[in-house]
C-alpha cells in the first residue's frame, strides 16, 4: 500500500551506466505512473566513478527515494554458455571463480567473482541494484529473430563485441570478445571458454543484485538443458573459416582508393573494420571446431550496432563468410533501462 502511495508522490528514476571505450556514459530515465516524463544521457571521460558522475546521479535522484542504479557489464572475463544443469557448467566456466545466472531456464551467463568485486569496490559510494549481462540485453533485443532464426546475434560496442549463435531460440555457442585484450600488436588471440572466467551466483533471473547474491547458494530450481549433440565435422565450412592469404592486402588497397577519407582515417577504419571482422571469424571457427559445441552450419548474422559500424564490415561479413547481414540501431542506455523496468515490476 505505501508504494502504490509513494509512486503517486514521487517520480521513479532509472540509473544506467555502460562503458564506452575509454568513456563512462549514464542514461538517465525519469518515469510516473503515466509513463516517461524525461531522459538524458550524458558521456564522462573516465570509467571510475568520480565526483562528477557522482553529481549528475544526484542532481536526479534527490528528490526522490525510487531510484535504481543498474550497470551493463564489462568485464573482460564473461561469457555464456549453453546449459544450465550443474554437471555441464564446468565444461564451460569455472564455477568456483565465477557468479552465474540463468536465462529462463535454459542457457547461463556467467562473469568472475574478481571481476564483479571490483566493480562493487568502484560504486561502494554509490551502490549498484543491477549488473546486467550484455548476452542478455542482446538476446531480448533480438528476441524476435532468435525465436525462429539459426543464426549468428552480435551486439557491437566501441571495444567489445558479444556473440552469440541461436538456433530457434536455443543458445549453441556464445563469447565475449574484448577487441582491446584480444588485440595486442596486431596479434590476435581469442580467450579460451576454459580459461579461469566469470558467473553470477543464483541472481534474478536476467541481472545480478550486489546485494543479495550469495555465491554459495545452489541452483536447484533451475531446469536442466539437456545434453549438447556432438555433430560430425563438416568439411565445408573451411572455405568460410580460413582468410586468404592476400584478403589483408586487397582491403589495404581498397581503403587507399577511398576518396572520403585522409590517408590516417583509413588506415584507422581498417583497423577497427578488420579488427572486428577477425575476431568475428575466430569465434566461428571455435563454434565448428569444438566438440563442446552442437555445430550447425550458419548462414545469416544479426547485429545490434551501438557505434555506427561502417558499411566495410557488412562486406568482409558477406563476400568473405558469405553471409546475409542484417544490422539494427541499438540504444544501450534505453535497453539497460527497460531491463531494470523489468527487474522492479
Amino acid at each position: 500500500m505505501l508504494d502504490k502511495i509513494g509512486s503517486f508522490l514521487y517520480h521513479k528514476v532509472f540509473v544506467n551506466i555502460y562503458i564506452k571505450d575509454d568513456s563512462l556514459s549514464v542514461y538517465i530515465e525519469k518515469k510516473n505512473i503515466k509513463g516517461t516524463i524525461s531522459s538524458e544521457e550524458k558521456s564522462f571521460k573516465t570509467i571510475m566513478l568520480d565526483k562528477d558522475i557522482i553529481n549528475f546521479i544526484s542532481f536526479f535522484t534527490k528528490d526522490t527515494p525510487y531510484f535504481y542504479i543498474s550497470l551493463l557489464d564489462s568485464s573482460i572475463t564473461q561469457g555464456a554458455a549453453p546449459t544450465c544443469e550443474h554437471i555441464d557448467m564446468n565444461k564451460f566456466y569455472d564455477k568456483a571463480l565465477s557468479k552465474y545466472g540463468c536465462y529462463k531456464n535454459k542457457w547461463s551467463y556467467y562473469t568472475s567473482k574478481h571481476d564483479l568485486d571490483e566493480i562493487d569496490n568502484n560504486f561502494r559510494d554509490f551502490g549498484l541494484d543491477f549488473i546486467f549481462s550484455p548476452f542478455v540485453i542482446l538476446t531480448r533485443f533480438f528476441q524476435d529473430k532468435i525465436d525462429t532464426n539459426l543464426s549468428i546475434f552480435l551486439l557491437i560496442q566501441e571495444s567489445s563485441i558479444t556473440l552469440s549463435i541461436f538456433d530457434n531460440s536455443e543458445l549453441l555457442f556464445a563469447q565475449y570478445l574484448n577487441l582491446k585484450s584480444d588485440f595486442d600488436d596486431d596479434n590476435f588471440s581469442i580467450d579460451d571458454d576454459n580459461d579461469d572466467e566469470v558467473s553470477l551466483d543464483d541472481i534474478p533471473e536476467e541481472s545480478i543484485d550486489l546485494d543479495s547474491v550469495d555465491v554459495d547458494d545452489a541452483l536447484d530450481d533451475l531446469d536442466v538443458f539437456g545434453d549438447i549433440e556432438d555433430l560430425d565435422s563438416i568439411e565445408e565450412i573451411e572455405e568460410f573459416t580460413d582468410i586468404d592469404d592476400d584478403l589483408e592486402e586487397e582491403i589495404i588497397s581498397d581503403k587507399k582508393s577511398n576518396k572520403n577519407h585522409s590517408l590516417s582515417e583509413n588506415e584507422e577504419l581498417f583497423d577497427e573494420d578488420y579488427q572486428m571482422f577477425t575476431a568475428i571469424q575466430s569465434s566461428i571457427k571455435i563454434f565448428y571446431e569444438d566438440e563442446r559445441y552442437n555445430s550447425k552450419f550458419i548462414e545469416s548474422i544479426y547485429i545490434a550496432d551501438s557505434i555506427g559500424v561502417s558499411g566495410d564490415l557488412k562486406s568482409y561479413l558477406e563476400e568473405e563468410m558469405f553471409l546475409s547481414v542484417f544490422i539494427r540501431q541499438i540504444n544501450l542506455g534505453s535497453e539497460i533501462s527497460e531491463l531494470a523496468q523489468a527487474e522492479i515490476t
